[in-house]
């Protein structure tokens, strides 16, 4: 937005805006510099570890997909692990040995190395109790499938929407999506007690920090985890994050990465907030109507990668605000199921996203005889037209053989009688 709200963009350029708020920064920055880097990295697991994420990254290589468990090194945030006598977590190890197989023998690498044996075909009762011995997946793991009591996310009505790592993360109730190129990653919805230990359900808001780490809002309490770990001591009350903001919750937060800024948005009003000074800045709160076109008390709110636009989201719509005109682009609010989610009409029909469809009953006996009378009659008649097509096929080849050969033999008698007209002279 600007150094003084997005409403200063009407007197002032992008670029204008980003090197008043250096400017303004710019004391706190070089105090920053003299102390900051020599306590950046202090105590266990701060900062990331080389070899942890050089693991992770190498799991991607041999083929495996980020795990729902948030003990495993192939899990979709990065957490520390000890490294001294590091041992791969059952997760990855199961699912290494899945693609590769399980080995025979360990091969000690300072003698010499044995002849591999051949492949060992396991007997079916030694496969069903390898797959017992495996322990439970938790229960986010499973497809989402009617009647398991999980939601339908083609259903909408979301809690919030954020983004977390360039991914966008849906909560409803008590339960969270992953979604990736507007697809749900396979064992998705989870339930978000399940990966965030501690965190309740129906979050109001949630949002990723410029340290990284993940803040979740519900009522008059947030929370901070790093990756999948709340920080000690939390929740905290939101009188902590300074006395201007309101106590009794928030609708939704955006982080604004260009100004150093986040954004609370609450009913029709909206604050900003200084992280670093924990206290929103002076003049705030402002009415909602300076973001021109979008709803009150928005959902979710997010930015476009490249930073043009921001994306509000509330019940099953979605607006999308230009940056720099300060205003929701024409032809919105657009259904976030069908663009963001991947929902089709007939998803959202059949989730009771359309009610004329509900409306209307259709008796028993009547879809007892349309599928009585559909299925016998296309068969009869799939024959009917097959068998004499097939039998007219026959005889028109039947037919066209005998007057190819009896046209063969009238036209060698006539070219026999023609030749022989001729001397032989004319032949040579």
């Amino acid at each position: 937005m600007g150094s003084s709200g997005p409403e200063k963009k009407w007197l002032q350029p992008v670029g204008a805006q980003l090197h008043e708020h250096q400017v303004e920064e710019e004391e706190e920055e070089e105090e920053e510099e003299e102390g900051g880097a020599a306590g950046a990295c202090e105590g266990r697991g701060a900062c990331n570890d080389l070899f942890l994420v050089a693991v992770h990254e190498l799991g991607h290589a041999l083929g495996l997909e980020h795990s729902n468990d948030p003990s495993a090194i192939m899990a979709p945030f990065y957490q520390y692990m000890d490294t001294h006598n590091f041992k791969l977590p059952l997760d990855d190890l199961q699912g290494i040995q899945k693609i590769y197989g399980i080995p025979t023998a360990m091969l000690e690498p300072t003698r010499p190395l044995p002849t591999l044996p051949s492949r060992r075909t396991h007997s079916t009762s030694e496969r069903k109790h390898d797959r017992h011995s495996r322990p439970a997946r938790p229960p986010g793991d499973r497809p989402a499938l009617p009647g398991n009591g999980k939601p339908n996310i083609c259903d909408g009505d979301f809690n919030t929407v954020a983004f977390f790592r360039r991914e966008m993360f849906v909560f409803k109730d008590r339960w969270f999506w992953r979604l990736r190129n507007n697809k749900v990653q396979e064992g998705y919805p989870m339930q978000i007690d399940q990966f965030w230990k501690g965190l309740p359900p129906r979050i109001d808001a949630a949002y990723e920090r410029s340290d990284g780490k993940f803040v979740f809002f519900k009522g008059d309490k947030y929370w901070v985890f790093k990756e999948v770990t709340a920080e000690p001591g939390y929740p905290h009350g939101l009188v902590e994050l300074g006395s201007c903001l309101p106590k009794d919750g928030i609708d939704t937060a955006l982080r604004w990465e260009p100004v150093g800024k986040t954004y609370f948005f609450k009913g029709d009003q909206y604050w900003r907030y200084n992280e670093e000074k924990r206290t929103a800045d002076p003049g705030y709160p402002k009415p909602i109507t300076v973001w021109k076109g979008i709803p009150d008390a928005p959902q979710g709110a997010f930015i476009s990668r490249e930073g043009y636009y921001t994306y509000f989201y509330k019940g099953k719509e979605y607006w999308k605000f230009d940056n720099q005109k300060l205003t929701v682009e024409p032809g919105y609010p657009k259904s976030i199921l069908r663009d963001w989610m991947g929902c089709d009409q007939s998803d959202m029909e059949r989730s009771g996203g359309s009610g004329n469809r509900g409306d209307r009953q259709l008796p028993l006996d009547d879809v007892d005889i349309m599928v009585t009378i559909n299925d016998v009659p296309t068969t009869v008649n799939a024959i009917a037209v097959v068998i004499p097509c097939v039998l007219s096929l026959c005889i028109l080849v039947l037919v066209y053989t005998i007057f190819q050969f009896k046209n063969k033999g009238v036209q060698q008698n006539t070219l026999a009688q023609h030749y022989y007209k001729y001397p032989v002279q004319e032949w040579v």
